[in-house]
């Protein structure tokens, strides 16, 4: 669990206000190369066609920034990644509509709050990470055979890569369409 400050929590208030009806909270990777979901443009311009008054937050750390490239001018597409600290990406994930991501420190620390989650799962099973979480979504690879592995990775020694996109198997075999 996180526990924001009186500070932190009128800042994220004061800030999901400013941006409007609905904020999604994106985390985009976690600490080892199997928390990172390659099909985030896909969803997120389907998000900024269908729903207009939606906005995403995308969080990361300074790595992360990568992964926001092409959004920078989209005015609903808030990047934020080595910009926000954690503390204030917790305090504002507390706040936001939804929250989607990896097996991230993000994730796990808004599992037992109200907050809509969807979580992409690489190393764990729904049993022994998401079963008891509130109001989440836990979304699996659909044809990964060394899925859950219960392993972390740091490299691809031992992770199986996915050829077209260059990331983990997991979480390439988790589709737009079943994020969607």
């Amino acid at each position: 669990a996180f526990y924001s400050t009186l500070e932190e929590r009128a800042w994220a208030r004061r800030t999901a206000q400013r941006w409007g009806k609905r904020n999604i909270l994106w985390s985009l990777a976690g600490s080892s190369v199997h928390k990172v979901w390659p099909h985030l443009d896909t969803v997120i311009a389907g998000i900024m066609l269908e729903y207009p008054d939606t906005h995403v937050v995308l969080v990361g750390d300074d790595f992360s920034r990568i992964l926001e490239k092409g959004w920078e001018k989209e005015p609903r597409v808030l990047c934020r990644s080595g910009i926000w600290t954690i503390r204030e990406s917790l305090a504002f994930a507390q706040v936001a509509d939804v929250v989607i991501g990896s097996e991230t420190g993000v994730l796990n620390a808004v599992g037992f709050d109200d907050v809509q989650k969807i979580v992409c799962l690489s190393h764990s099973s729904v049993n022994n990470l998401t079963r008891d979480w509130k109001n989440t979504i836990s979304l699996t690879p659909e044809a990964t055979p060394c899925y859950p592995c219960h392993k972390m990775h740091y490299n691809f020694d031992h992770c199986h890569q996915d050829e077209a996109t260059g990331v983990a198997k997991c979480q390439a075999d988790i589709s737009p369409d079943l994020m969607w």
